[in-house]
């Protein structure tokens, strides 16, 4: 029965990189010194190895897996490689009995799909590390396919033989996005090169965190896909739900808006943050605190009843709770100077990143981007401007900087001499808008202040949107 404890064998070869690892641990149960583990109520074990280039085939974990869907059999049997992953070194079986991972064993070959000896567990081989999928994965490049086969296992199979690329509708540092047509559904799809598949990976992997696909305000996620394109590259793609009015930028761009579409834009956006940065359990399942690092206006998509909805995690890291940032981490991308100049805190410019409690640090450099995205979009709303014209859009200092202000220019203008976007003098004969104003400006400031806790600033922001609508 789901509601019964498991006990799995157990084998870790890769280096912890959990906060929440140890003997004991929520997810992952008690693991035990004869090379088991007693994994939690509704959990399966599951089993991951590896075909190297000499031939011999190799333990690489086992433990408990906790997602039930696939995972109900007695034997821990490897079927053909399934389409999403496309990687024939790789081997991942998940079962339901106690035990029943000590033993791999392939289905039957296909003409496709060669035969694999069994693989039997050695006892006495307890030199290895959990991998666990829900927290921080792959903190080692080398585990990075061992990483994508198991976040394969936990993904929904969807059949892109039938996906048509149709037009260009974005082009950012790391791919392109084209609106396209999956069996007669519109779709969006991302693109990305080999040299951005690092990108690609750790974006998918965000995607994939449980829990986060629930929460009405994250961008609606369906596949992830790499495929040998006709002249020989690897191209990897993310198939996303089509967002017709694009992005945040381009709509306020030749839209104006009233002042109940500009609050619930800012609230979608406020509202998705806010869970990105929040550390969840439900039941089995476990979403970490992530930080976005390039929060824009270009990263927030508009849906038609004008909600919106954050997105492009190629740049978000998982938090670890109130301990330094480790910027030598193999598969993590430098902690600071990352993300779009246009929007970078001033701590992030000027170098002076709190690295001694990492997780506050980013979510606050996440807020103060956010707050730009707030200008951005006030300076759009027709309410906020009564008899007179809505000024033109422009990006958070484009007045000052232009199109492509450098880090060098950002820097000056923004850490050393404190510059903040300018509110509009209608805004101060305007009582509407004092209240957002208000909260605007703390957003602009919070990224210094390193003394506001995030619990209490998010529901401060929760009460300002539900003031506004």
């Amino acid at each position: 029965a789901s509601s019964e404890e498991r006990e799995c064998a157990f084998t870790e070869n890769l280096p912890v990189a959990d906060p929440h690892s140890g003997s004991t641990n929520k997810l992952r149960g008690v693991v035990r010194e004869n090379g088991t583990v007693r994994c939690s109520r509704g959990s399966r074990c599951y089993g991951l190895w590896e075909k190297r280039a000499d031939g011999e085939i190799h333990l690489v974990n086992q433990g408990c897996w906790a997602l039930q869907q696939k995972c109900n059999g007695d034997r821990c049997l490897v079927t053909a490689t399934p389409s999403e992953i496309q990687n024939g070194n790789f081997r991942f079986c998940c079962c339901n009995r106690d035990l029943c991972n000590a033993n791999f064993t392939e289905a039957p070959p296909t003409a496709d799909t060669p035969a694999l000896k069994p693989i039997r567990r050695d006892d006495d081989a307890v030199n290895c590390l959990f991998v666990c999928l829900f927290v921080f994965p792959g903190k080692q490049k080398h585990s990075l396919s061992a990483l994508d086969v198991m976040e394969a296992a936990n993904s929904d199979s969807v059949d892109l033989d039938n996906l048509k690329l149709l037009e260009l509708i974005g082009r950012g540092r790391y791919g392109t996005v084209f609106r396209s047509s999956l069996n007669e559904r519109c779709v969006a799809v991302k693109l990305f090169t080999s040299a951005n598949r690092q990108n690609y990976a750790n974006e998918r992997s965000i995607y994939c965190l449980p829990l986060l696909q629930q929460h009405d305000n994250i961008a609606r996620f369906l596949s992830a896909d790499e495929r040998t394109t006709a002249d020989g590259r690897l191209e990897s793609l993310i198939l996303m739900e089509y967002y017709p009015h694009g992005c945040l930028s381009h709509y306020l761009s030749v839209h104006t808006v009233d002042w109940v579409a500009c609050c619930r834009m800012t609230h979608g956006v406020t509202r998705g943050l806010a869970f990105l940065h929040t550390e969840l359990y439900r039941g089995d399942q476990y979403k970490p605190p992530v930080a976005h690092r390039d929060v824009t206006s270009r990263n927030v998509l508009v849906r038609a009843d004008l909600s919106c909805v954050l997105a492009d995690f190629g740049l978000s890291m998982r938090l670890t709770g109130s301990r330094p940032c480790r910027p030598g981490d193999d598969d993590t991308m430098a902690i600071s100077e990352v993300g779009t100049v246009r929007y970078m805190a001033p701590e992030v410019l000027g170098g002076a990143l709190n690295l001694r409690d990492c997780e506050s640090a980013l979510k606050q450099v996440d807020v103060y981007a956010l707050g730009l995205l707030y200008w951005e979009s006030f300076r759009r709303c027709s309410h906020l401007f009564p008899g007179e014209a809505v000024p033109e859009y422009q990006l958070a200092f484009q007045a000052e900087l232009g199109n492509h202000p450098s880090f060098e220019e950002m820097q000056i203008l923004v850490a050393r001499e404190k510059y903040r976007p300018r509110f509009p003098e209608a805004w101060k004969e305007n009582s509407l808008v004092g209240l957002a104003a208000h909260f605007l400006s703390f957003c602009l400031t919070i990224s210094n202040l390193f003394i506001t806790p995030h619990h209490d600033f998010w529901t401060g922001c929760n009460k300002v949107n539900l003031l506004w609508l």
